[in-house]
């Protein structure tokens, strides 16, 4: 069975909402030197990322993202890893990485379709099932974030989504990570599975992740004053 394989640790670091500026980015990756680079979105408007700057971090480091509301979309899809993987997870996509199972859901929560990265209600739904078709999950990424669960603005109120909490209770991965808030938070539930708001690495926020199939590390640093604990 899947639980009682042996897994080696990965060492992983989050970041998101970086909004054309990779700075922080590149310092993570050479401060903490992870196997795997994860991302909650928001790298950047058409014409504010650099696609060759991004390009290069890709040869640096094995990305998976998914897309927020300000991502060049184009250049996500069209951008892959050294080994020939997507770096951009597909809606609902379940993908095994070291030993680990992550999958995605992009876009933030409307009504419509009216913008590409406008996901609906029943787009989470449908997304989160076909998530959970796959079993166990070790690691899910969005970019909005689940209502009552590290969903705290910066202005004290709640940010996430109601369809972002029902994919999270309909999958159950062990470790959510989400973004688009610009506050670094986490909540651990009594189950031990984890809630993990990236916070703004546009001014630095990033988060050590290391994991295996039973025990999660986390630790949010920032570039700009050293790790937090």
């Amino acid at each position: 069975m899947r639980k009682n394989e042996k897994v080696a640790t990965m060492r992983i670091v989050a970041v998101g909402d970086m909004h054309g500026s990779l700075q922080a980015v590149f310092t993570a990756v050479e401060t903490a030197k992870p196997d795997l680079l994860l991302s909650s979105g928001d790298w950047g408007d058409p014409g504010q990322l650099d696609p060759e700057e991004f390009r290069s971090l890709v040869e640096k480091v094995r990305v998976l993202t998914v897309f927020g509301n300000h991502d060049d979309i184009v250049l996500l899809s069209t951008t892959a890893n050294t080994d020939g993987s997507p770096v951009l997870l597909s809606q609902g996509e379940v993908r095994e990485v070291g030993g680990l199972r992550l999958a995605g859901i992009s876009g933030i929560w409307a009504k419509s379709h009216r913008i590409p990265y406008y996901i609906t209600d029943e787009d989470a739904a449908k997304f989160a099932n076909e998530i959970r078709r796959h079993g166990d999950i070790d690691i899910m990424l969005t970019h909005g974030c689940p209502v009552g669960l590290a969903d705290a603005t910066p202005a004290g109120r709640h940010g996430g989504q109601r369809c972002f909490l029902d994919a999270f209770h309909a999958v159950r991965p062990r470790l959510y990570i989400c973004g688009h808030l610009h506050l670094a938070q986490q909540r651990i539930l009594k189950d031990g599975r984890t809630v993990v708001n990236v916070g703004y690495t546009f001014e630095g926020d990033y988060w050590i992740i290391e994991m295996d199939r039973i025990h999660i590390r986390l630790e949010h640093c920032n570039t700009t004053s050293g790790q937090e604990g």
